[in-house]
């Protein structure tokens, strides 16, 4: 009956109202929850069919309740760089595990308020981990979804326990194709220089032959620091030469010109010793496929790198007076003249007016034999009454001896010294003894060695400076030396320097120095670097004009001997350098008499700790470093449904996908409709108070008019009770 059927209608008045009350309770409660989204309670009608056109039977009501999780609540600042919002539509990918497995849920949440756990992954105030996608740099694989920050191309990738590389499919949501970040795995950081800047005057009023020098800064892989040393020489009016040194780590550079072919003008290796290897052991230097070797000895002199004296007696020899020098068993007989009369088959050196003069004759006499012998080099030397042999190794004639006989009339002696401590065993082979020696003492021996076997290949002594293919460098217990060839490489293996079982170097044992391209080598003297204008600024870089080559900048190639990579194009970049612009005064210029670094600038940073983090509107986080280097380590994706009031909410801010929400569409930020990614910012609880409290009123109110159905339907009933009695 109708008077039932009201009864009934108020208890669900009271129970939808009670469920209303439940509601704003929960609003209320969450007002500061971060990302929480308030509940509404809507009504429905419940409808009992009538029966009757003249009765009518009362339904009742339903509470229908809505989350609002597609309303956007409004974002506070806050001091925390890893609090983070969406502004827009979306939700943070979340877990309850650190590292998820198979059977953990993924949710998802508004709720930003992230901190680093103990175990450096990031984890909000309701205890579920951050989910998204590692960044490396790209690798070239096409099977890597690729993102481009900065100017550098990164993909969506890591690295399993098993050290391989994971390519993410990046809308899949699942443990491999979604990680935790975990900040306390990324370490530090260095960054190699990849370009350099150079601007200087060079005087135009310097002498030919003059130079200047300047050290530039450059980092490798590893963040160590280097000094490229740059020397600048003038060989003609408006025109210099550039020579640079290895830098302390590597094994060798490689000076390229800017022509598309990068030919090479400059290669330069380089030697580090650590100690003073042991008696009996060697290395070898390859030039042209010959094989030379330099013993180090504990007891033996320094063999081929000695001198002998042949010093005169102070009387000007007589004319016709005679002097042998044997090679091989080839007798060669050298005749003093003052009259233009030399015995056949003699050679004739002139006597000079004084004894000083005679001896600069034969000194130039013995030169010119020596070169026709051995090839071209400085053989002989003068200095006072001395004639001196310098003994470099010889590659034409292996295991021809050099003896001297004594001059007639003892006019020349060989100072104290027998012919057999005069000869010289050309077979190759250089020994240096370290007996009593410093290391220093050891590498200059070095350096005259290496010296010695590139000057008999290249038949003579490079254009000045450097003053010698191989040379010390100052300060340090190192040898730098030249390939001066374009048809060769230099091939170097110290593997078998040790000092008790420990090597003696400081770098590769065996590394390799490129030649020289013919069409920019700096050994051609018409070969420059830099050639000016009547004005001051570069005509020409290498050789090269602005028709030819608009882009002025050359490279550098460092082999690294350090364990950085190799800065080759292929390990790693080749350094870009910039010397200015052709014609332009906004580099290297030749004005005045004054040398002067206008400015030297090059990118790269040594070793730094990591230092915080950055979080862009694309969700890229770039881990940042103390030595002001970035790297973006990780994407924060947004997961978008077609129905997010669809969702089910769970304990702790966050929702799961159900069949009234629909699949989650993983989306980059701000891509497709999602939104982005605000840092050091939180969502606001989307409760407003005011609403809540007068909803509170107005379904206090209801649930009273409720109550008071139940209690006039009692009294109703009451009263029909009484007419039985």
């Amino acid at each position: 009956m109708s008077l039932y059927g009201a009864l009934f209608s108020g208890v669900s008045g009271l129970q939808a109202q009670s469920s209303a009350m439940g509601a704003i309770a929960d609003n209320v409660t969450n007002v500061n929850t971060i990302g929480y989204k308030s509940t509404q309670v809507n009504f429905q009608t419940l409808v009992t069919k009538q029966a009757s056109l003249t009765k009518y039977s009362a339904g009742g009501v339903q509470s229908k309740p809505r989350q609002g999780v597609d309303v956007q609540g409004l974002l506070q600042s806050t001091t925390s760089a890893t609090d983070i919002s969406i502004s827009g539509g979306g939700f943070f990918i979340v877990n309850e595990a650190g590292s998820p497995s198979t059977g953990d849920i993924y949710a998802y949440s508004r709720a930003g308020s992230f901190r680093v756990d103990k175990e450096g992954y990031l984890q909000n105030t309701s205890g579920y981990y951050l989910q998204g996608w590692p960044l490396q740099t790209w690798d070239g694989s096409t099977q890597a979804v690729q993102k481009d920050i900065g100017g550098s191309t990164y993909m969506k990738s890591y690295r399993n326990t098993e050290g391989d590389t994971v390519y993410i499919n990046d809308n899949i949501v699942d443990n491999t194709n979604l990680r935790p970040l975990n900040l306390k795995t990324i370490g530090g950081t260095a960054v190699s220089t990849t370009t350099i800047s150079m601007g200087a005057n060079l005087p135009s009023s310097a002498a030919v032959g003059k130079s200047h020098k300047t050290d530039v800064l450059i980092y490798d892989s590893l963040g160590a620091a280097h000094n490229i040393n740059h020397t600048w020489t003038k060989r003609a009016s408006n025109a210099w030469d550039l020579s640079v040194v290895p830098p302390r780590g590597s094994a060798s550079i490689v000076v390229e010109d800017q022509n598309s072919a990068r030919n090479n003008y400059m290669s330069i290796g380089r030697m580090d010793f650590d100690s003073i290897p042991d008696a009996g052991k060697s290395m070898t230097i390859n030039v042209d496929n010959t094989d030379y070797t330099i013993n180090f000895s504990g007891s033996s002199d320094d063999l081929a790198l000695q001198t002998r004296d042949l010093a005169f007696s102070g009387t000007n020899p007589a004319d016709g007076e005679t002097f042998t020098m044997d090679v091989g068993g080839t007798p060669y007989v050298f005749e003093f003249d003052n009259d233009s009369s030399v015995t056949s088959g003699n050679i004739s050196v002139s006597i000079g007016s004084t004894l000083n003069s005679t001896i600069s004759n034969l000194n130039t006499v013995l030169n010119t034999q020596a070169d026709t012998v051995f090839g071209q080099g400085e053989w002989f030397s003068v200095s006072g009454g001395t004639i001196t042999f310098n003994n470099p190794v010889n590659a034409a004639a292996p295991n021809n001896a050099v003896t001297f006989s004594e001059a007639s009339a003892a006019t020349l002696t060989d100072g104290g010294l027998t012919p057999a401590t005069l000869a010289l065993a050309a077979d190759r082979t250089l020994n240096i003894n370290t007996s009593g020696r410093s290391l220093s003492q050891v590498m200059d021996k070095v350096a005259a060695a290496v010296n010695n076997i590139l000057q008999t290949e290249y038949a003579g002594t490079p254009k000045s400076p450097p003053n010698n293919w191989a040379e010390r460098i100052a300060g340090e217990n190192s040898v730098a030396f030249h390939n001066g060839s374009t048809s060769y490489d230099i091939s170097v293996d110290m593997s078998g320097l040790t000092t008790a079982g420990v090597t003696s170097v400081i770098q590769d044992s065996a590394f390799t120095v490129e030649k020289l391209d013919s069409a920019a080598a700096w050994t051609d003297p018409n070969n420059y670097t830099l050639e000016f204008n009547g004005d001051g600024t570069p005509n020409k870089f290498f050789g090269t004009d602005e028709a030819t080559a608009s882009d002025p900048r050359i490279q550098y190639k460092i082999d690294w001997a350090n364990g950085a990579e190799d800065m080759n194009g292929s390990d790693s970049p080749a350094l870009s350098v910039s010397l200015g612009n052709y014609n332009v005064a906004d580099g290297m210029t030749q004005f005045g008499d004054t040398y002067q670094i206008n400015y030297i600038a090059q990118n790269g940073a040594s070793f730094g700790n990591f230092a915080g983090v950055t979080i862009g509107e694309d969700g890229v986080v770039t881990a940042l470093f103390d030595n002001g280097v970035t790297r973006p380590i990780f994407m924060i994706p947004v997961a978008t449904m077609v129905n997010p009031n669809g969702m089910n909410s769970l304990s702790g801010n966050v929702w799961i996908e159900t069949d009234f929400s629909g699949q989650p569409t993983v989306r980059e930020a701000g891509s497709a409709g999602s939104g982005s990614v605000q840092q050091s910012s939180l969502e606001a609880s989307t409760v407003d108070l005011g609403e809540e409290f007068t909803s509170m009123i107005t379904t206090q109110r209801a649930y009273s008019a409720a109550a008071k159905i139940i209690s006039t339907s009692d009294e109703m009933l009451e009263e029909l009770l009484r007419v039985k009695r």
